[in-house]
């Protein structure tokens, strides 16, 4: 990454330990575990058109479309990741 200190604060959130734990966990309940692909574009996806906004910063919070719908970011990237049709089972 080009920011060196979001990186090192990335990679000290140990994510891969929490996706091992996440997948144990949906083991023993039989829950399946869907794993979108890295580059899926969640959060500059609009969920109500479909259109993706190739200029979003990280420092925009709130999600605005053309469309008209507006929405908060992590909200809107939640929703499109829930219905993605490419994702693979854990």
């Amino acid at each position: 990454m080009k920011n060196r200190c979001l990186s090192k604060a990335v990679a000290s959130q140990k994510f891969y330990e929490f996706r091992t734990r996440l997948k144990a966990k949906c083991d023993e309940n039989g829950i399946e575990l869907r794993v979108a692909d890295r580059f899926y574009p969640s959060s500059k996806t609009c969920h109500h058109c479909g259109s993706v906004r190739k200029n979003l910063k990280l420092s925009d919070r709130i999600y605005r479309c053309e469309c008209g719908y507006v929405a908060d970011r992590d909200l809107n990237a939640a929703l499109n990741l829930k219905d993605t049709k490419t994702y693979r089972i854990a």
